[in-house]
């Protein structure tokens, strides 16, 4: 089971009170893209070929 998958039932539980609360619950698609996105969030950087390994390889970029 996914994370956001997992997160989703829990939001669909009685403990969240959406109809008093105007709460929007996020799908399991939408919450596993935010955790997708927050985990890649120090990864920043490109990919560059290597000839020596021939093939394209992660290029983290420099902070300025």
């Amino acid at each position: 089971m996914s994370l956001g998958k997992y997160l989703y039932k829990c939001m669909q539980s009685d403990e969240v009170n959406t109809t008093f609360h105007l709460i929007k619950i996020p799908t399991e698609e939408e919450l596993d893209f935010w955790i997708q996105q927050y985990q890649l969030k120090d990864n920043i950087g490109h990919f560059e070929w290597s000839e020596r390994f021939q093939k394209n390889m992660w290029v983290k970029d420099e902070e300025t």
